[in-house]
């Protein structure tokens, strides 16, 4: 009899001989590359996983997502599911592109069709956006496609966008634009008086400090905002804090507790947050910065992002509001 000659999978770098393996090096890019092309079921069939072998076989949809959510299942892989989404819609992003630059190779586009695709992509990108204002894992995966690929129509357009989406239904997707390091600079910049260049356009100028009020009225009354939200959150006539945990739903963090003076760890180093309010009395720090505390003056309307957080409070109704980036 012929023996079997087995081989291994690269992952995330690494050689794969065993299941282990797959679990310590799960990619999400390189398992649905295996998938796509029979490799992992080859790998399964000469490494004798059975069981593994007969779930993957099963596995009928077309969409990238669910089949990644279902390789994590069968393989039981421990791994954030936002994170995955996210991988996956840029993965998305990046083999439509490619799709796109081959065709614009082969049909000798014009210049001025290949940037009339251009910029309809971008809107595309944008209406996503709107459409899926909910979907925190697909607003920065089209965040992120949009500073890595459309960026010039962004300076360009930054502005007007900010405005479509400026109602409350939307604030959610503009948290996630002042998460991303080179968006939140666009909507940030008038609230920070050392970035207001002298020779900017008065027009400009004036739109930017009229978007920075904008975003900062979100969080007003800065008193209403460390109330409890028990009432808040079932009552029309919801406080802003309320309305604002109503909106952006599980994404949002709210921790309130006196602390004594001492400095209660909430969030481990190694996951980034954006800090959204404070009350007046209270400090916040990146994990175990000892020298980076931040007062309510340093964090109310200028959305500091911090690495894990520690936390103190003297107030028994003061609150702490953040968000994952």
């Amino acid at each position: 009899m012929a023996k079997t000659i087995k081989f291994n999978l690269i992952c995330d770098g690494q050689p794969v001989r065993t299941i282990e393996d797959l679990q310590e090096n799960f990619s999400v890019e390189d398992m649905l590359g295996y998938f796509e092309s029979g490799l992992l079921l080859r790998w399964l069939k000469v490494r004798d996983y059975k069981d593994e072998y007969k779930e993957v076989s099963e596995i009928s949809t077309k969409d990238d997502l669910e089949i990644a959510k279902k390789l994590i299942k069968i393989f039981n892989v421990e791994t954030d599911e936002k994170e995955i989404a996210k991988d996956v819609y840029v993965l998305q992003f990046l083999k439509e592109r490619n799709q796109k630059i081959s065709k614009y190779d082969s049909n000798r586009l014009e210049i001025d069709e290949i940037v009339k695709n251009y910029t309809k992509e971008y809107a595309d990108l944008v209406k996503e956006i709107m459409d899926n204002s909910d979907d925190i894992s697909r607003i920065k995966a089209n965040i992120t496609e949009i500073v890595n690929n459309y960026k010039p129509v962004l300076q360009l357009n930054y502005r007007e966008l900010f405005w479509k989406m400026a109602d409350r239904d939307y604030l959610l997707v503009i948290m996630c634009f002042l998460m991303n390091s080179v968006t939140r600079k666009y909507y940030l910049d008038a609230g920070q008086p050392e970035n207001n260049e002298e020779n900017m356009d008065t027009t400009i100028k004036k739109d930017k400090e009229k978007i920075y009020e904008k975003i900062c009225s979100y969080f007003e009354p800065s008193a209403d905002i460390y109330k409890s939200t028990a009432d808040a959150i079932s009552s029309p006539s919801a406080s802003t804090k309320g309305d604002i945990v109503k909106v952006l739903g599980d994404n949002v963090s709210v921790f309130d507790g006196k602390t004594d003076e001492y400095w209660k760890d909430l969030e481990v180093k190694g996951k980034k947050y954006m800090i959204l309010g404070i009350g007046t009395r209270d400090k916040v720090r990146a994990a175990g910065d000892h020298n980076g505390d931040l007062s309510y003056d340093d964090v109310n309307n200028k959305f500091p992002i911090v690495d894990g957080i520690d936390y103190m409070s003297n107030s028994t109704t003061s609150k702490l509001m953040y968000m994952e980036v």
